[in-house]
């Protein structure tokens, strides 16, 4: 069972974006962001109003974005896209400068996300990542 947001979005480690409604926040939303709060060095969990962000390092400015740039060295993060409205968690963007996280990452999203919706893929980038999470994961679709 979701817990409240409150008790999730602590403005420490989980925190939301400012147009973000606190009451409007989709469960899914939440338990995502606390089943990757689970994996230590994801310091900074972002919401946003269509996706969540997850990052060992924070932008510098004062958006406080965290980092998911591709190929940045020292980079664990990930960037899902969010549709609550068709029952969709697509992985935009997915980094690991360290070997074993990003199967951990994937392992919190789809321990997050409800079995009746879609996880997918739409580019895949990995050189062989995503198919050995298919392995394992297979109800994740891969275009």
């Amino acid at each position: 069972m979701t817990k409240s947001p409150k008790s999730i979005i602590d403005g420490k480690r989980i925190f939301k974006a400012a147009n973000v409604a606190i009451k409007n926040i989709h469960p899914v939303f939440l338990d995502l962001a606390e089943n990757l709060s689970h994996i230590e060095i994801l310091h900074f969990i972002k919401i946003y109003n269509d996706r969540l962000c997850a990052s060992n390092l924070l932008s510098t400015d004062k958006k406080k974005r965290p980092v998911t740039t591709m190929n940045q060295e020292g980079v664990i993060s990930v960037e899902l896209v969010i549709d609550p409205d068709i029952s969709t968690v697509q992985f935009y963007s997915l980094a690991s400068s360290q070997k074993g996280y990003g199967k951990k990452i994937v392992d919190a999203v789809v321990r997050g996300t409800p079995d009746d919706w879609h996880l997918v893929v739409v580019m895949d980038w990995s050189r062989g990542f995503w198919d050995r999470m298919l392995e394992i994961y297979p109800r994740i679709v891969v275009f």
